[in-house]
């Protein structure tokens, strides 16, 4: 339990990458946070980090984004054990270059990128309506400009896979077509939370950032961005810590208190895709997950 003078953040995606980042430099400024990952044993070691340095500042909590039954459990679990939410950082994502499906039936990428987070947001909107100002931070990509619209017929993405079940090239693009609804998402939940305290913001973490999310790549593709990530690592240009700034700067900084339906990278707003400020899209996209979640 987080002390009563502590603000509360809920990460997902926290066990690695820029959410680990994330997660330990807001324990250093007082946060007590809660990590939500599926990665169990990289969760537990970065709170068993975090606490080392900062006794009860993180907890860790089992939750498959892509699973919904598993993003109820864990939304239970943090308003049962939390007076409530200060900041959520939506960050978890995927690129998996098999076509594979959610125990829900859906597909992966659209699955963990956004039905998840679009759940757990609805579902911890009480919490966070009990803070003072409370933040919501959306972790989309600039990738999502390769996504020309979304596609309601084809939300399995069966198009992209349509030449076999694995390819980089359908990875890649169902990446892009989450990261804009991602957006679209964010766009929404902006003008449904007018007249409140909440914010809602998304983030680019930039091009190329060593976060691990490579790792499910295979063969040639595997080695080559395995050489991308780990020789820009090397001269400083896609470090995950770069990464995170923007993740800490819109969850702390006193700059963008009130500043709501906004995109940002590198600390700066933004432009994003046409098809990303399409509100008709948007509208469209919440209704629908809205269904596939019984929201």
């Amino acid at each position: 339990m987080a002390e009563q003078s502590k603000r509360i953040c809920v990460i997902t995606g926290g066990a690695r990458g820029m959410g680990a980042i994330t997660a330990k430099a807001l324990a250093q400024q007082q946060f007590h946070v809660v990590i939500a990952d599926w990665e169990g044993e990289a969760g537990q070691r970065t709170v068993a980090d975090i606490n080392r340095d900062s006794p009860g500042a993180a907890a860790f909590r089992y939750c498959d984004m892509s699973d919904l039954s598993s993003v109820r459990a864990f939304a239970e679990y943090v308003t049962s054990n939390y007076p409530r939410v200060d900041v959520l950082i939506n960050n978890a994502g995927i690129t998996w270059p098999e076509r594979r499906f959610s125990v829900d039936g859906h597909e992966m990428h659209f699955a963990s990128c956004h039905l998840g987070h679009f759940l757990l947001t609805q579902l911890l909107l009480p919490s966070l309506r009990q803070a003072e100002a409370a933040r919501i931070l959306i972790v989309s990509s600039d990738g999502h400009k390769a996504a020309p619209a979304v596609n309601f017929e084809d939300l399995s993405n069966a198009e992209l896979w349509r030449a076999g079940n694995v390819s980089h090239s359908a990875a890649f693009r169902a990446y892009a077509h989450a990261k804009l609804c991602n957006l679209l998402f964010m766009r929404e939940l902006h003008e449904r939370l007018q007249g409140s305290s909440i914010t809602v913001n998304a983030i680019s973490p930039g091009y190329f950032v060593n976060t691990g999310i490579h790792r499910e790549m295979k063969g040639i593709f595997k080695l080559g961005a395995w050489l991308v990530f780990s020789l820009g690592s090397l001269m400083g240009l896609n470090t995950a810590e770069k990464g995170a700034r923007t993740h800490i700067w819109l969850a702390t900084s006193a700059q963008v208190q009130g500043v709501s339906g906004r995109y940002f990278q590198a600390c700066k707003e933004r432009e994003s895709s046409a098809a990303a400020q399409d509100m008709t899209a948007a509208k469209r996209l919440w209704d629908l997950s809205e269904q596939l979640t019984a929201a």
